[in-house]
This record gives C-alpha cells, sequence and structure tokens, in this order.
C-alpha cells in the first residue's frame, strides 16, 4: 500500500518552526493532532499556500503566534492566528498538496526578514486589541 506524504511546516507560537510530513489518508486528523485543537480553519494565503490553525484559538486561550500572524499578513492575508499553525500547499481545485521547494523558501523567508513598514502597519491594526504586542512591533 503506498502511503502518500505531504509536506508541510508546523509553525508554533514560540517561533520553532519545524517540518511536518502529513499522511495523505488521514490529513484532518493529523492536523488536530498536530495543532492540538477541536476543529480547524483554513487561512488562504498567496502562492497556494494554505495555513490550517486552531478555529477556537482566539477563545480557548492558545498562545498568539506572532510567526503565523506575520507570515500571514506578509503573504496576503491580514489575520491574527493563535496556537500552532500548519502550513500546506492547495491546488487550483482545493486539494492539500505538499510544499513545493518554491514555497518552502518563500515560507522561510518571510519568516526570516524583518517586516516590510506597510507589513508592520498593518500588523499594528490587525493587533491593536494586544498592546503589548503592537509596542513590540513597534521597536523591530
Amino acid at each position: 500500500m503506498n502511503t502518500t506524504t505531504i509536506r508541510s511546516i508546523k509553525i508554533n507560537p514560540t517561533e520553532t518552526i519545524t517540518t511536518l510530513d502529513l499522511n495523505e489518508a488521514s490529513i484532518g486528523a493529523d492536523i488536530i493532532a498536530a495543532i492540538r485543537c477541536r476543529m480547524f480553519d483554513v487561512v488562504g494565503l498567496e502562492d497556494e499556500i494554505d495555513l490550517f490553525v486552531d478555529d477556537e484559538g482566539l477563545i480557548n486561550g492558545s498562545t498568539l503566534n506572532l510567526p503565523a500572524t506575520v507570515l500571514a499578513h506578509r503573504l496576503g492575508s491580514p489575520t491574527v492566528i493563535f496556537g500552532t499553525a500548519i502550513a500546506v500547499s492547495v491546488t487550483p481545485d482545493g486539494e492539500t498538496v505538499g510544499l513545493t521547494d518554491t514555497q518552502l523558501a518563500r515560507i522561510q523567508q518571510a519568516l526570516a526578514q524583518k517586516p516590510d513598514t506597510g507589513t508592520i502597519d498593518t500588523l499594528v491594526d490587525s493587533l491593536s486589541p494586544f498592546p503589548t504586542v503592537v509596542s513590540m512591533l513597534r521597536n523591530i
């Protein structure tokens, strides 16, 4: 029996970023286990990249995930993310597939670089309910 693995990146709120192979046959269960959530939501980013996130992250006390939030803002979706996020690729018809080398490099680059002024301004707006984070962003 041939098992297809889906190359993804797991982004923890503590800035630990690891590559994760998900099993195509049990993708939903694998994502729930990796994020440690009951339900997940999908945030669509540029370049056919999807972020799987905890749908209840804001209300269940999950930690603000600043790296994933910055990534989402840099790749066209100004969303605040709580808890662990999983980045995967998506086909035009919505099927979850493994990240390509180009997508992996784009994510790593977006996470490694200091956000530009426009991205910081959008982040400040999105994160206005979190003044401590906003003051930290103003200082990077």
